[in-house]
């Protein structure tokens, strides 16, 4: 008897839109750049990441037009991180190109670091995205395409993502000020743009190298599927911003958790196990999840996620805990909450550091010290008149007195009665007032120096 079933079609189908007249590149970033100006604050200056590629060079190229009509200023960055042999040729090409455009070209030398963690690509990646988010633009915009989305799908598909790491690249990333504005455009179509303005590029010989797992997915795979299947590049697309809504979903999730029964979070570096205890194990896992992205920490794998949720919810109140997240960071366990904590803290003895007005100062330890004049609170001005505002480390002996109704206590006394964990203790900065305790972090201004209800005063944050 012969089989009703129709046999399935080796064609993968996208939807097929209506015929109209296609969007040239030029019209496809304008009309992008100006939903993304409705959406969010006024742009008024970005910056190209330029390799010098036939991407980057037409993307240059498509902002450099888009001025004419649009009011921002642009400039190009271009990271050099002396793997090739041509690394310098590919900088003169740039300067070539932005001097002839007249736009201006920042050029960031790095070098990789010696033990590569995360492979050559991805430590070359990681240096590069430092460099261009250090940009002072509204924006930082790069040359991804559709057929790079493919590439990252298919990338982190082998890698054994979930859904966050298979929505691959998003438009745009407020949260690092990232614009992808050539997401949905093909790599045919942007050769032949290049073509068609007679553009000039450089060719990087290490996109040759099957070695590296992008480029033999580029040149070996991909090509097999998309002799297979019709439109797998716009599919796969597809599929991504599935998984991209999906995982918008999920955060939304973790923010009302966070919301609802972690309402004492402090968002830079703790979580209250108690609370993590009231959820369900997938539920806890996806706030461990947002909470260690919202912290700028790689995601950790599954095994060494479900290891963390495990150890945080049945280790004993008094229990340590150390797990090594990351080179820089690991998590750790004080009492009822976990931490992220920088690896190998330092206290930084007997140093001084003189306050000359600056709204921001980098300790020795790395924390960072913020002024800001405001009425009514913080230090009282006019004592800075004739003395000089010192911040220092603990040097054991200091007294302090940050409220009338309650006696004067050494320092030491304070932090052990304090919810503070032990190495935040031992790298807490003081200020003075001349040679004279003013102003301790989490415990606020000694009595003497506190700014009265009309007068000016500065406020200083840790």
């Amino acid at each position: 008897m012969a089989s009703s079933k129709k046999p399935l079609s080796n064609k993968v189908s996208a939807t097929t839109p209506k015929k109209t007249k296609p969007l040239s590149l030029l019209d496809v970033v304008e009309n992008a750049f100006v939903s993304l100006s409705k959406s969010h604050k006024k742009i008024k200056s970005m910056t190209v990441a330029l390799s010098g590629g036939v991407d980057s060079v037409v993307l240059l190229h498509l902002l450099y037009q888009l001025q004419k009509t649009q009011n921002f200023t642009l400039k190009a960055s271009h990271v050099h991180h002396g793997l090739s042999k041509n690394a310098d040729k590919w900088v003169k090409f740039c300067e070539k190109l932005c001097t002839k455009l007249s736009i201006p070209l920042d050029v960031n030398y790095v070098k990789l670091p010696q033990k590569k963690s995360l492979g050559i690509e991805g430590e070359a990646r990681q240096l590069r995205y430092e460099k261009l988010l250090k940009s002072q633009t509204d924006l930082v915009v790069l040359a991804h395409h559709e057929d790079d989305q493919a590439e990252t799908f298919l990338l982190q598909l082998i890698r054994g993502a979930g859904v966050k790491g298979l929505s691959s690249m998003a438009h745009f990333d407020a949260t690092r000020r990232l614009w992808r504005p050539l997401l949905n455009t093909s790599r045919i179509d942007i050769e032949r743009y290049a073509k068609k303005h007679k553009l000039k590029w450089i060719k990087d010989e290490s996109n040759q190298n099957i070695d590296f797992d992008r480029n033999f997915i580029r040149s070996k795979v991909l090509p097999i599927l998309k002799n297979r299947f019709d439109h797998i590049i716009k599919v796969i697309s597809r599929s991504s911003s599935h998984l991209a809504e999906a995982q918008y979903l999920l955060d939304e999730l973790a923010k009302i958790d966070l919301k609802s029964n972690l309402k004492s979070i402090n968002y830079n570096h703790k979580l209250k196990v108690k609370d993590l205890e009231k959820l369900s194990n997938f539920r806890a896992k996806n706030v461990l999840r947002y909470w260690l992205e919202i912290n700028d920490q790689m995601m950790p794998s599954k095994d060494l996620l479900d290891e963390l949720l495990r150890q945080v919810l049945t280790a004993k109140k008094d229990a340590t805990i150390k797990i090594h997240l990351s080179k820089d960071d690991e998590i750790r366990r004080y009492q009822c909450e976990i931490y992220i904590v920088p690896k190998n803290q330092q206290t930084h003895k007997n140093y001084e550091i003189i306050w000359a007005g600056e709204s921001e100062i980098i300790l020795p330890n790395g924390q960072k010290l913020k002024f800001k004049k405001v009425k009514g609170r913080g230090i009282n001005l006019k004592f800075l008149k004739d003395k000089k505002l010192k911040i220092r480390n603990r040097q054991g002996g200091e007294c302090f007195k940050p409220d009338s109704k309650r006696p004067t206590k050494k320092i030491k006394q304070l932090l052990q009665e304090s919810d503070l964990p032990p190495w935040e203790r031992e790298s807490l900065p003081l200020v003075f007032v001349g040679d004279q305790l003013a102003f301790v972090p989490n415990f606020g201004i000694d009595i003497r120096f506190q700014a009265k209800a009309k007068e000016v005063g500065l406020e200083v944050i840790l």
